[in-house]
């Protein structure tokens, strides 16, 4: 077991309850439900860079297209409460690295 298991543990003492705590899946669900609109602008976000792209001149547009995913990807990976909402929902996997996601990511990223 590493540090950050430790440390979600810790975090479930504190709250004396696991996942069928009542506050615990509230809490879970909210965290969701925001993740999810984290998604939806991220990739809105991509798509009107792209299509802000295509107005710019050839050296700007490819310049802005190469960056067109900067500032994306850090979600708190390291907290501990992400670490037990990950562990929680998802089992440890981390939604926001989920294949159906990335796939819509790349496909805004090349403007479909």
């Amino acid at each position: 077991m590493t540090m950050a298991d430790n440390t979600i543990y810790d975090l479930l003492d504190e709250v004396n309850c696991a996942d069928s705590c009542e506050a615990v899946t509230a809490l879970c669900e909210l965290i969701d439900e925001l993740l999810k609109d984290i998604q939806h602008l991220e990739l809105e976000c991509i798509s009107t860079r792209y299509l802000l792209s295509r107005y710019m001149d050839e050296d700007q547009g490819s310049l802005l297209r190469s960056d067109i995913l900067e500032n994306f990807g850090y979600h708190h990976y390291d907290s501990p409460a992400y670490q037990l909402f990950k562990e929680l929902q998802y089992n440890g996997g981390n939604p926001m690295e989920f294949r159906h996601y990335l796939v819509k990511v790349q496909k805004s990223y090349e403007g479909e």
